[in-house]
């Protein structure tokens, strides 16, 4: 009878867990290169000059780039992009030093972030691209074979980019009005959930076993 239940329990607690495991998987929708441009609000191909990590657990790290061309909005010398630390969550790890092409959002998705108007995920379409400053040509993805949501640097991608701008050397940062919403990510919230309800199965497996056992005549069975 005890090993029955708590065999059961173990079950019921192992279903949730994978229940939490898949809350946090990072799900992206199909994006094809027009659609990428379109769903951002800044587009641009930069280098990463720094990369600031935010104190706390689940706080994003914010990403400054040195813009050489700017292919959808404000044409910015600088851009600071927050993006989640854990790539479950969606988040995107910009190498310091790297040439990106970044395509940004403002206040519809994204994780908020002290400092940084713009906000990116693996969702988002990003590509590491050669290192230049020159409008991007097809083949210009700096890894080959590298995923990303937008497809490779080729002759569709670069249509729907447009023609470029070169950035404004003001010194200025891209600003944008409106504070960022949190991200959404897939799932959100049934982590904490499921994590919780797997700890109060398991304590009850646990509490029963030992009532069944302190039973009267529970040894003489």
């Amino acid at each position: 009878m005890t090993l029955r239940l708590l065999a059961l329990l173990a079950l019921a607690a192992s279903f949730l867990v994978g229940l939490s495991t898949a809350a946090h998987a990072c799900s992206c929708a199909n994006l094809s290169p027009a659609r990428a441009v379109e769903h951002a609000d800044a587009v641009f191909t930069g280098t990463v000059t720094r990369v600031r990590a935010e104190e706390g657990t689940g706080r994003p790290r914010i990403y400054t780039f040195r813009a050489d061309q700017v292919y959808k909005g404000m044409p910015a010398e600088r851009f600071t992009v927050a993006s989640s630390a854990d790539s479950a969550s969606c988040g995107y790890a910009f190498g310091r030093g790297g040439r990106y092409l970044v395509f940004a959002a403002s206040g519809s998705a994204g994780p908020a972030a002290e400092g940084a108007e713009l906000s990116s995920t693996l969702c988002s379409g990003n590509v590491p691209v050669d290192p230049g400053s020159g409008p991007l040509r097809p083949g210009d993805e700096r890894e080959a074979g590298h995923e990303s949501l937008a497809g490779p640097v080729d002759a569709g991608l670069v249509k729907a980019l447009g023609t470029p701008s070169r950035p404004v050397v003001t010194g200025e940062t891209f600003t944008v009005k409106g504070p960022l919403r949190a991200e959404e990510e897939t799932g959100s919230g049934w982590g904490w959930i499921a994590g919780g309800a797997a700890g109060v199965l398991l304590l009850a497996g646990a509490f029963t076993a030992v009532a069944l056992r302190r039973r009267p005549g529970a040894r003489g069975r």
